[in-house]
């Protein structure tokens, strides 16, 4: 299915202690401009970061939903780059039992999820099919957004600095190439970056400057609820 026209879809991963802050400053700028940014959540990060140890952060997640931040389930243990991402090839069994304990964990720090996006947006065809029993009702991959409630795809790249797929100069300027290009085309357009990379004010510069180029082609500032919102106003017969 093609995707909704002309949004744009901004995100941030790799929340934890050693971003945390560097995540605040960008979304603090962005919501100066009113452009709505979603944050990708884990209750672990490379093996040794919990988020049900660091209050700080917690609290500060709590604000950020309090607030009316879109959080989005961002798998059970992100890895640290380099690694193989958690949820590209996993069968429906192993998925399952990482679904579990992601849910159950972040549950029990009060943090319930309507939209799942596998580390690095990889997804296994396994995955997506139990996301479903999760009660999730968007999957966002790589190609696109899933609302599982209805089996409907629309198809939007997402476009990443970090998040395995590097932040080198000429990376950054092909992605506000495509940004720009996609937005002209009247495309969904979905941007998101590491919170690990943006210490670098070059890949933070760069990031607005994808930003800027997409809105000024004329995609329109969004979160994922806009696709939210339609999965869950359609009629189960729909």
């Amino acid at each position: 299915m093609e995707s909704m026209h002309g949004h744009l879809l901004v995100s941030i991963s790799s929340i934890f202690d050693d971003t945390r802050k560097s995540a605040a400053r960008l979304i603090h700028q962005l919501d100066k401009e009113g452009v709505p940014v979603s944050l990708l959540v884990a209750p672990h990060i490379d093996g040794n970061w919990h988020l049900a140890k660091d209050p700080t952060t917690k609290q500060w997640l709590e604000q950020q939903q309090d607030g009316g931040r879109l959080l989005i389930l961002n798998g059970f243990d992100q890895a640290v780059q380099g690694r193989r991402a958690e949820f590209a090839n996993l069968d429906a069994h192993e998925a399952t039992l990482r679904l579990k304990g992601a849910t159950r964990q972040m549950s029990k720090l009060g943090f319930e999820f309507d939209i799942f996006a596998p580390p690095r947006w990889r997804m296994s065809p396994g995955t997506l099919d139990v996301l479903p029993y999760f009660d999730f009702s968007l999957a966002v991959s790589s190609t696109g957004i899933h609302d599982l409630c209805h089996e409907e795809f629309y198809q939007s790249r997402n476009l990443s600095y970090g998040e395995g797929f590097g932040a080198a100069k000429w990376w950054r300027r092909s992605i506000i190439r495509a940004a720009e290009r996609g937005a002209n085309r009247g495309n969904t357009v979905r941007l998101s970056v590491s919170g690990r990379n943006l210490s670098d004010k070059k890949v933070q510069h760069d990031f607005m400057r994808a930003i800027d180029k997409a809105i000024k082609a004329g995609a329109k500032p969004a979160s994922y609820d806009v696709f939210l919102a339609q999965a869950k106003r359609k009629s189960p017969q729909s």
